[in-house]
């Protein structure tokens, strides 16, 4: 790191791009603060411990204050003092005792970590802020990294994956890589190991097209975790939308982030990051002054009209940051271009969307976030992907959000857990959710879905859980199990938890089998949770944000063994037709539940197609889905598709013997029985003419046999 020499001045420079800028002879610093009376910039020894200099930003343009330092490098470590009233009522909590990270920094100096240090009140106080902290913050703050200007990019040029071919699996940093036996020890929980040959080859042979990463914005550990003996692992605490949190990195988290995409990119894979832009770690009023909140806290955040007495709380972390204010959304919208234009990310899966859509107070789909999205040359054309929801009034917008956007689908998540472990009437439900849920993400009659369908997520049981335990199993939260959804729709098919009992174990498998094909045999794009693949578990453990071990991590144990191979089987049938990832449905099809269409027709056991009264019949277990190019009749004219597939389930617990509704001369063929031969593809190839038994819980796929083979 450069060691900055004692500077003995500084000129007001250029307040129209924010943060530290080196053009080759200096540096210019701008940083917004309304109603601060002084900005000073702080320089710091190589090693971010001992105050070099410290000089005021010597000139102000509107709400900007800016400096430029000639002779002073890149490598360079600063912070800024904010200097104004400390009136917390009007929401002033200006203190230069507060080392504020540059919201715009490109790298940080140091991990980041809860101290009561960074409290702008005085925490010893006997009422709670009756006055600014005395306490030099700085040797409790990494310090902002003066950036290197950036290179002409030399990696792969993004693989650009359509939607319709996108398969997302979602994997954290460390937890990927931190057991895997053929990652180097020195590399393992790093950016660099995510981008090693033994975790691409990994997903490569799976087949999935995108990884998802969980948060790596630069994040803070909360307090409260802390004093627990606990991590906040996942990293949903930003305190920092530039910069890549340097616990992941060997020694420059820059360059090893952009080697990791590089990589990736190479491999033919995309890289989505999940980003937290609805909050950040500096948490409600109570919480830690490291940035924004020492800068222009009634701007970033939300408050209450002419009240700034408490901050509102959309997202349940203390804060919510208000993109309805200009200086904030720019700044949102400038580390979207940065991490597009800088890293060559993909795309994103927004945090609690909904949180971004607000308005003055209630959600639009037309917010200024979207609409800046929208129109901008460079964002509008990466993957955007919502969480669909926050926890403040109106939160749940599923549907609501740009025609562009995918949107996180819970319904499709829950009503194949309730399918698959047999509850009543499900099946309509069933079949709306499985052609892209077109009642609610129709898009203004888009012809394809644009549902992100789900079964597990990182917030919840992992598959094996799923079908392992009736209950969460949090205790090692620390919060008497209370955390944690409470209506998981799991079931454990006859022992809570693991079990030596063997015909418990192959069912279970079968289930899982069940719902990661009916996953990826439906209609939009679908996403995978890292580990599920090597029947990963979490010990019951449904919220396992703060658990940063062996709950958390991927074993790998069971690679390449008969799941993970039954999913390689299955997103391959996946990706060789149309049929099950792009079927494009007219406009008045977008309204009927379940879609029946010329290339969709649905079945009872005994061949005929279902009628209202199936539909509504609550003890309806057994359904089949005939997918094939258009054809009306398909009972005559099936012979004539190139490709047709029947789809058949049965979630009962009794045999179900299925009267297959369409015979070609040529028959059907197995491509795979969940019940039987681990679901693997049939070795011998059987002609099936007329009937076919289901077993108990199964999914059975038949396809279009090829008439020149005996």
């Amino acid at each position: 790191m450069h060691e900055a020499a004692p500077i003995l001045s500084i000129v007001a420079g250029d307040h129209t791009r924010l943060g530290a800028i080196y053009d080759g002879q200096g540096v210019n610093f701008a940083v917004f603060s309304e109603n601060a009376t002084k900005i000073e910039l702080c320089l710091f020894n190589a090693d971010g411990v001992r105050e070099i200099s410290r000089m005021a930003l010597p000139d102000r343009t509107g709400a900007v204050w800016h400096g430029y330092v000639p002779g002073l490098k890149p490598g360079a470590l600063y912070g800024f003092r904010a200097h104004g009233p400390y009136e917390p009522d009007q929401g002033h909590r200006f203190n230069p005792m507060k080392l504020l990270a540059d919201p715009y920094a490109r790298a940080f100096h140091g991990d980041w970590t809860s101290a009561k240090e960074t409290l702008g009140y005085d925490a010893f106080a006997k009422e709670p802020d009756t006055g600014p902290s005395q306490i030099d913050s700085a040797p409790f703050v990494p310090k902002s990294i003066v950036p290197t200007p950036e290179a002409r990019w030399q990696g792969t040029p993004s693989p650009r994956t359509p939607w319709s071919d996108t398969v997302f699996y979602e994997g954290h940093v460390k937890g990927l890589t931190q057991l895997h036996p053929d990652v180097p020890k020195a590399l393992r929980g790093t950016y660099e190991a995510l981008g090693c040959d033994a975790i691409i080859d990994h997903l490569q042979s799976l087949g999935v097209t995108a990884l998802e990463l969980l948060p790596v914005h630069a994040f803070l550990d909360d307090g409260f975790l802390i004093e627990r003996g606990l991590t906040n692992y996942w990293g949903y605490n930003p305190v920092s939308f530039f910069a890549p949190d340097p616990r992941y990195a060997i020694d420059d988290a820059v360059t090893e982030f952009k080697t990791l995409v590089r990589a990736l990119h190479q491999a033919g894979i995309e890289v989505i990051m999940d980003v937290v832009y609805n909050h950040t770690a500096e948490s409600d009023l109570l919480g830690p002054c490291v940035s924004q909140k020492g800068l222009h806290g009634p701007w970033f955040y939300r408050h209450q009209h002419d009240d700034f007495s408490h901050f509102i709380d959309n997202t349940g972390c203390g804060n919510s940051v208000n993109l309805h204010e200009e200086v904030t959304l720019q700044l949102v919208m400038d580390s979207l271009r940065h991490w597009l234009q800088t890293y060559r990310l993909d795309g994103f899966r927004f945090d609690l969307a909904a949180a971004l859509g607000r308005e003055e107070w209630d959600f639009s789909s037309r917010a200024a976030f979207f609409m800046a999205c929208n129109q901008d040359p460079v964002i509008r054309h990466s993957k955007l992907i919502a969480e669909p929801w926050d926890i403040g009034r109106g939160g749940y917008q599923l549907g609501n959000f740009p025609a562009n956007w995918y949107e996180c689908n819970d319904r499709f998540r829950d009503t194949l857990r309730r399918f698959w472990r047999a509850d009543m009437g499900v099946m309509p439900e069933l079949a709306n959710v499985l052609m892209g849920s077109r009642d609610v993400l129709n898009k203004n009659a888009h012809s394809s879905s644009t549902s992100l369908n789900y079964v597990t997520y990182h917030d919840g049981f992992t598959l094996h859980d799923l079908v392992s335990y009736n209950d969460r199993h949090n205790a090692a939260n620390q919060e008497r199990n209370l955390d944690g959804h409470g209506n998981n729709l799991s079931f454990n098919w006859g022992a809570e938890g693991e079990t030596g009992d063997a015909n418990i174990q192959a069912h279970r498998q079968q289930i899982k089998r069940n719902m990661l094909a009916t996953l990826l045999l439906s209609q939009g794009a679908v996403h995978l949770l890292g580990g599920d693949e090597l029947n990963r578990t979490q010990q019951g453990n449904n919220n396992a944000y703060c658990q940063d071990n062996e709950i958390s991590w991927v074993h790998w144990d069971q690679k390449d063994g008969p799941f993970q191979r039954f999913i390689t089987q299955c997103i391959g049938i996946r990706q060789s037709s149309t049929l099950f990832r792009n079927l494009v449905f007219d406009a008045p099809a977008h309204s009927n539940a379940p879609v029946t269409t010329d290339a969709v027709h649905w079945y009872r056991n005994d061949g005929y197609a279902m009628e209202i009264r199936d539909w509504q019949n609550p003890h309806t277990r057994c359904l089949g889905i005939l997918l094939s190019t258009d054809i009306r009749n398909p009972a005559i004219n099936l012979h004539r598709c190139e490709e047709y597939y029947l789809l058949m389930l049965n979630s009962g617990g009794h045999d179900c013997t299925f009267t297959l509704p369409a015979n070609p001369h040529s028959g059907w063929q197995v491509e795979f029985d969940t019940a039987r031969n681990e679901g693997m593809r049939p070795e011998q190839t059987e002609r099936i003419r007329r009937d076919y038994e289901l077993k108990p819980h199964s999914l059975v796929l038949l396809s279009r046999c090829d008439p020149y083979t005996e």
